[in-house]
């Protein structure tokens, strides 16, 4: 009886082996899939605070702004906003909010830049330059600039620019400080459709 029992002990042994393989490579696309999906939250939770903190930014500089006044003078208002992610050129992601700010119902909308970084270098030092394509400046025009911080985080506030947020020839750029290298930009108009993200050189 125990020599007729082993061809069954023996032939069990391949099935167990490859029922523990198929399990595995199901264990390992299970726990891909949760990584993706942990990405994709990520990234979506990094564009909400993006969103939310610009939102104070712009909430707090309207605050500082706004001076003792009559009721009947109109407060400044936001009246387009777009938000981009520039493509990754290594060396940390960046996000650009645009918001087109009315200082009163009959002027024309200034534009407010908000830049926002992670995994930047820390300590580096990043600006961003304006420019209109086919435009006669000598050198392209510096609007601001702001350092990264220990933990690669940077944040760039460019206020009250005379750029008109729905020219489709206005282009901003993200550069790094210490040796002028361009990063990456976007292409107006900023507030409306049609806006175009590059890496290095406007596509104009």
């Amino acid at each position: 009886m125990i020599m007729d029992e082993q061809p069954e002990i023996l032939s069990s042994g391949p099935r167990q082996r490859r029922s523990a393989r198929r399990h595995g490579w199901i264990a390992v696309f299970v726990l891909v899939l949760l990584l993706g999906c942990l990405v994709a939250t990520t990234r979506l939770a990094l564009l909400v605070a993006h969103r939310d903190d610009t939102i104070g930014d712009l909430r707090a500089a309207l605050r500082d702004a706004r001076h003792p006044a009559p009721a009947a003078v109109a407060l400044p208002a936001v009246s387009a906003s777009a938000m981009f992610t520039l493509p990754d050129v290594g060396g940390g992601s960046f996000s650009v909010v645009v918001a087109a700010v009315r200082p009163d119902p009959g002027s024309a909308a200034l534009t407010w830049l908000f830049i926002y970084g992670r995994h930047a270098i820390p300590g580096e030092r990043y600006g961003v330059i304006e420019d209109t394509c086919g435009g006669q400046y000598v050198a392209a025009y510096d609007l601001a600039d702001g350092t990264a911080d220990r933990e690669g985080n940077l944040t760039i506030v460019a206020p009250n620019l005379a750029v008109s947020p729905q020219a489709p020839d206005v282009w901003i750029l993200l550069y790094r400080w210490a040796d002028g290298a361009p990063l990456s930009g976007i292409q107006g108009p900023l507030t409306g459709s049609g806006a175009k993200t590059f890496r290095s050189t406007p596509p104009c």
